[in-house]
């Protein structure tokens, strides 16, 4: 736009020669003038300007709140008539007053802010943004535009991701009256004990966090380069590692039922939760991969304070695509479990796979179990495994308890 204004300027000067017009003439340079003022303040509108946005809280359960600030600073004489910010935020943690503009991505929203600024001036701007759905998100990217009084000319300042929230699932207990013996995932062999019995040392593995520094085994971290943990006889330390397998729609076919989903990653919550509250060491392990790494997420078992924290993380990052076959996961992960392990696997399609991968365990000597998520009369066949039911639910989102039968 304000190109044209320059041309129409520098032709009107033209003109005013051969016409022998003054009121061209002055007309023309008043116009060009002013588009050479407009462009030098439009290019230097953003020069000195410094954008921030920051979350009161980086993680909070489905249905809280959250207060989201972007604070614009302008750092010099030159004053901003106007400043328009553009952000990108999932519609799912949106502002409770004011709405989103659509984006070219359906699951996220524009928020736009357009103000003025003096010299020297900061202004902020807050919203509270509310958690809608269980989720790891981004906030941006953030467009900023600002330019000349006149709108001629525009300057441009874009600002990557570099915000997140994870909005953590709810914490539900298990029904009471439907926990079989006490415990839901089978019997565990060990006993709980509040100190372990650090005279019986079994070998080593690799250091996972929440382990307790006094365990470090020095000669094999020394051996290997890599930070290693003592592991203990299986009759003093008790391990309860739940594996989770996403998939809930039957090969070859892909997509997923979301209320399936949910309700597992909901149950796993739970059980994950119960275990802790009875002093267990809890790990979890979802046959994915995390949206922004090549690597399996996972929860090496641990007991200390942290421990639901860092599976709420992971319960936060579900999302329907399968990495690998929950078999593999169950084989390859339990290599580096201590035997004595009791493992849990919470799946809606118990496959032939995952069956056999549990027996081969069971064989060996390990203690398992299964969560059938929608399963009706699963647990009445021929299996050794013991086998357990969470009935179905398309209103999960109204779940007070897990139920486990």
């Amino acid at each position: 736009m304000g190109g044209f204004w320059i041309f129409a300027a520098v032709a009107l000067v033209v003109l005013s020669a051969p016409l022998n017009s003054p009121p061209l003439l002055l007309t023309g340079t008043l116009v060009l003038l002013l588009g050479l003022l407009s462009r030098w303040w439009a290019r230097y509108s953003l020069v000195n300007v410094e954008y921030r946005h920051w979350l009161s809280s980086h993680r909070i359960f489905v249905g809280e709140d959250v207060q989201f600030t972007i604070q614009l600073t302008n750092q010099k004489f030159l004053p901003l008539p106007w400043v328009h910010i553009t952000g990108e935020l999932p519609r799912d943690v949106a502002p409770i007053r004011g709405r989103l503009s659509a984006a070219q991505d359906l699951s996220r929203g524009i928020l736009s802010s357009l103000l003025s600024m003096s010299w020297y001036h900061r202004t902020s701007r807050h919203y509270t943004l509310r958690g809608e759905h269980r989720g790891h998100y981004f906030l941006g990217p953030v467009r900023i535009r600002s330019g000349d009084l006149f709108g001629m000319f525009t300057s441009e300042m874009n600002i990557e991701r570099d915000q997140y929230i994870s909005v953590y699932p709810p914490v539900l207990p298990l029904a009471p009256t439907q926990l079989p013996s006490g415990e839901p995932y089978g019997s565990i062999r060990a006993r709980k004990t509040l100190v372990d019995d650090i005279t019986r040392p079994m070998g080593s593995r690799e250091y996972a966090v929440g382990d307790t520094l006094r365990y470090i085994h020095w000669k094999a971290t020394a051996h290997t380069g890599r930070l290693q943990t003592k592991v203990f006889d299986a009759s003093t330390t008790a391990n309860f590692v739940l594996m989770m397998g996403i998939r809930t729609v039957e090969p070859p076919l892909q997509g997923s039922i979301p209320h399936l989903l949910e309700l597992g990653v909901l149950t796993t919550t739970a059980l994950a939760n119960y275990a802790l509250e009875q002093g267990y060491n809890v790990g979890v392990y979802v046959n994915q991969t995390g949206r922004l790494t090549s690597q399996l997420m996972k929860v090496p078992p641990a007991r200390d304070d942290q421990q639901l924290t860092r599976v709420l993380d992971v319960m936060a990052q579900v999302h329907p695509v399968e990495s690998i076959p929950l078999a593999d996961l169950i084989l390859g992960e339990s290599r580096h479990l201590p035997k004595g392990t009791t493992l849990a696997v919470v799946t809606s399609l118990p496959d032939e796979n995952t069956m056999s991968a549990l027996s081969r365990l069971q064989r060996a000597g390990w203690s398992v179990a299964l969560v059938h998520l929608g399963g009706t009369g699963f647990g009445n066949t021929n299996s050794p495994i013991p086998t357990y039911t969470v009935p179905e639910t398309t209103e999960w989102e109204r779940l007070e308890e897990i139920l486990i039968q």
